[in-house]
């Protein structure tokens, strides 16, 4: 089950709050929100309007983020995620 716009504005302020702080870096937001959407939490159109949320919609630091998290996942990684996460 996806989440309402209004929790998916607030999974993206947090995760853009916990990134300002200098909790979490680029790519595992990503590898975050490629989770939510394998695991039906969020569509994958709302990755992109999450994105521009935490990157305060500066492309650079979205397509720096994509690229990283893109050498460092693979499907059986985010499947492993998932599976740690319900057990």
């Amino acid at each position: 089950m996806a989440y309402s716009q209004s929790k998916t504005e607030t999974v993206a302020n947090h995760l853009r709050a916990r990134f300002m702080e200098g909790n979490v870096e680029g790519h595992e937001i990503v590898v975050a929100l490629i989770s939510m959407v394998k695991a039906e939490k969020i569509e994958l159109d709302e990755v992109a309007p999450i994105l521009q949320t935490v990157f305060f919609e500066q492309p650079q630091g979205i397509l720096l983020a994509l690229e990283k998290a893109s050498t460092l996942i693979d499907d059986q990684l985010i499947d492993s995620i998932l599976q740690e996460v319900s057990e």
